[in-house]
């Protein structure tokens, strides 16, 4: 999961960071409206956290500019203060939840976890492609082919990477579009730590059931088949 934090101050930015990233997610942080605009619009969000001094007055022209540029992603304001009037005013911008301080960050954990289940407009909870299905909700993947579905139990990367994939079927993605995706954009994460996941997800997904659906595109990056073509019949694929 890929959580953005808007912070102008840059202050709550700098505590909640690392607590998100022990939650599991890859965490990117802005603090200028356009700088996240620009993240948002280059890479796959799963949720925004923005910061702000009183909810429905600084926030509102942010999180406007999110959904005008199409960010369908769930928006939770975090307040140091604020009224009711001023919670329904960041509610009606676009914004889903609001939360004023002082609250502990179990509870910021539980509301992005119970926003992040209700599936975004654009995307719905389960990715299947052929016999492979993704479970975002569990954070697993299915193999539900003959028989029994086989549950596979995947890493924080590995996951991210395989929604990346499956999110784009049958298109190439580069190394570099999934090395932000996966670390966080501006992280020098070398192509062969790209190889490294990759190649631990094919360990999981493919060489147990005869399948290569993570296709290697030689000087490109990868791209992820249907699933309609056993491992013996993909000649292109390393």
């Amino acid at each position: 999961m890929k959580a953005l934090i808007v912070d102008e101050g840059g202050r709550v930015a700098e505590r909640l960071h690392p607590a998100l990233e022990q939650e599991g997610y890859v965490v990117e942080s802005a603090q200028a409206r356009g700088e996240a605009l620009w993240l948002a619009g280059e890479s796959d969000v799963d949720v925004v956290v923005v910061c702000s001094s009183r909810p429905g007055v600084h926030d509102v022209p942010t999180i406007a500019a999110l959904r005008e540029e199409g960010e369908s992603a769930p928006i939770l304001v975090m307040a140091r203060r604020g009224s009711s009037n001023e919670t329904v005013a960041a509610l009606d911008s676009g914004a889903d939840d609001v939360v004023v301080s002082p609250v502990p960050f179990a509870e910021v954990a539980a509301r992005l976890r119970a926003l992040t289940r209700r599936p975004p407009t654009l995307l719905p909870d389960d990715l299947t492609l052929g016999d492979l299905r993704l479970d975002r909700a569990a954070r697993c993947a299915v193999r539900e082919g003959e028989g029994e579905p086989v549950t596979i139990a995947l890493s924080a990367r590995e996951f991210a990477l395989l929604e990346l994939l499956m999110r784009h079927p049958g298109q190439v993605v580069s190394r570099a579009r999934i090395a932000d995706h996966v670390w966080g954009a501006g992280h020098e994460a070398g192509s062969n730590v790209v190889d490294q996941v990759v190649s631990h997800l094919r360990a999981k997904l493919d060489r147990p059931f005869g399948r290569r659906d993570i296709v290697t595109v030689r000087g490109a990056g990868y791209r992820m088949t249907n699933g309609a073509h056993p491992a013996s019949g993909m000649s292109a694929a390393s």
